[in-house]
């Protein structure tokens, strides 16, 4: 963009500069007619020869002035051509968190029907199985079984409904959610520190709580799958009205040129997010030294 700008500029320079020259072949021009009085065959040959010269300055303005025509014209189309290109952007981002939206939504949905509904008749199963036995004094291997098979259902349903919408999440909040989703992460193969300067206490509207929950709970799914890290660290604080979060790990790394991949690590969704929020993300890595990640989002008010 700015070459060309910079051409044009070129051509308006050389422009001024030829007008200059035809006032000063016109000036001439005046000269030569008092000469033609006492000269009129000298004359002849210079008035021809002016003629030849404005012809040629009158052909190279004319080229000059459909040159300049012609960049503006391109230009035109270069910044229309960035606008499509920034407007697709906009569409697939908003695409894009429509469905995470979407699908947030039809987690809560999902995770209160587990909660309030199937686990409830679970339990309820379970306390009327145990209380007809305890009654009758039936000491039934298939009816052990059966409970056994009805409280195993209820643990897998219930991890399942905290892994759809985190219990502590809701209850607690974001800090407190971030701490333990430190703890769930770590095992043998690696551990997650957590370190934080907001109180546990601290609670900001929902639905950005899950979101900030989520792009982390991502983060940390690429990190055990694809780093081979031993040790990772998340430190989140607030300043200037914004929650930053980084996030760092001692695995492989990886070239940053990978990041062009729009499927590369599945960063399109987190920084979908993160955009909706008004954020930024940023990476650093370099291949067998770890991975920095740092997130800045406004906080709403």
């Amino acid at each position: 963009m700015s070459g060309i700008t910079s051409f044009i500029s070129l051509l308006l320079a050389f422009t001024v500069k030829g007008t200059a020259f035809i006032q000063k072949t016109f000036f001439s021009a005046s000269l030569l007619q008092i000469e033609n009085i006492s000269h009129p065959v000298t004359g002849q040959m210079a008035e021809q020869l002016r003629n030849k010269k404005i012809i040629s300055l009158s052909i190279m303005l004319i080229i000059i002035v459909f040159l300049l025509f012609y960049f503006l014209y391109e230009n035109h189309k270069l910044k229309q051509k960035i606008k499509r290109k920034d407007t697709k952007q906009k569409i697939l981002l908003n695409i894009i968190n429509s469905g995470i939206d979407s699908q947030e939504v039809e987690r809560k949905k999902i995770a209160s029907f587990l909660h309030d509904n199937i686990n409830s008749l679970l339990s309820s199963a379970g306390l009327h199985l145990n209380t007809y036995t305890a009654q009758h004094d039936i000491q039934s291997e298939e009816i052990q079984k059966a409970g056994k098979i009805l409280s195993e259902a209820h643990e897998l349903l219930r991890d399942m409904s905290h892994d759809l919408v985190p219990a502590l999440l809701v209850r607690f909040g974001l800090i407190f959610a971030l701490e333990d989703l430190c703890e769930k992460n770590s095992n043998s193969a690696i551990q997650f520190e957590f370190s934080s300067s907001i109180p546990t206490s601290v609670r900001y509207v929902e639905k950005f709580e899950m979101k900030v929950y989520f792009i982390v709970s991502e983060l940390f799914s690429n990190i055990t799958k694809h780093s081979g890290a031993t040790q990772a660290k998340l430190s989140v604080q607030e300043k200037n009205n914004q929650l930053i979060l980084r996030i760092e790990d001692n695995g492989i790394g990886f070239k940053t040129q990978k990041l062009k991949d729009p499927e590369g690590f599945g960063l399109n969704r987190i920084r979908a997010r993160i955009k909706k929020y008004k954020g930024t993300l940023s990476i650093t890595s370099k291949e067998n030294e770890g991975t920095k990640i740092k997130i800045q989002i406004p906080l709403p008010h």
